[in-house]
């Protein structure tokens, strides 16, 4: 069994979500007060990460919990439906030679499987009607038709993508010397490495100096 890994936020869509999702927000005509929840919320995190007391993988995940929290009033079925609004935005900008590729992998028999930490339903959305095997991302947790408020959120990111990708794969033979991994970060350093056939997606500078000491494939648009 060969499998394909592939990110979502600056691989296979070539921007960072959490900024689209936050400029949707603030200027939407029924959610915009959510953004101003979220903004509440969240600037005493950024303040302190502005002074370096807070790290960038804190003040992320801090974001990404504020921001599904200022729908806290909204139902469920009104929070996909924003998302499913964002991902029709997003479609277009896919980088279409990796989808391609990805679509190519899929018919070639490779296990197809998305890891990202934007939110489940975003991935979901952006990629109905995809024949991917498995999409993992941050989950949104719903007590009845409400958000869990108080459930605690977890945000799949570095060092958690391989606990879930050693998890899910766990007890199947797997041809990790030939399976692939696609991602532009260095946060996903240990990802690429799990893999024999790693590709650097237009890569940030730490991850362009291991790919090309290690002579992996860098893919550029």
């Amino acid at each position: 069994m060969k499998v394909a890994l592939f990110d979502f936020d600056g691989t296979l869509y070539p921007y960072e979500t959490f900024n689209i999702l936050m400029e949707r927000l603030k200027r939407h005509p029924r959610y915009n007060r959510n953004y101003k929840r979220f903004v509440r919320r969240f600037a005493p995190i950024y303040f302190f990460y502005k002074l370096k007391l807070v790290n960038k993988a804190t003040m992320q995940s801090k974001a990404m919990e504020y921001y599904i929290r200022s729908f806290k009033k909204n139902s469920r079925g009104e929070i996909e439906s924003f998302f499913k609004e964002v991902a029709g935005d997003m479609i277009d900008d896919l980088r279409t030679p990796l989808i391609r590729k990805m679509k190519q992998l899929k018919r070639d028999n490779y296990y197809v499987m998305l890891i990202s930490g934007a939110f489940i339903p975003l991935l979901e959305a952006v990629f109905q009607g995809h024949d991917i095997d498995c999409i993992v991302g941050s989950k949104i947790n719903y007590a009845g038709e409400k958000l869990a408020s108080k459930s605690r959120f977890e945000r799949v990111y570095a060092d958690r993508k391989i606990d879930i990708i050693r998890q899910h794969f766990a007890g199947k033979d797997v041809d990790w010397k030939n399976s692939e991994a696609y991602s532009d970060s260095y946060a996903d350093l240990k990802m690429l490495e799990l893999v024999g056939r790693p590709v650097a997606v237009k890569p940030d500078e730490r991850l362009m100096a291991v790919a090309s000491r290690n002579r992996w494939q860098i893919h550029t648009d």
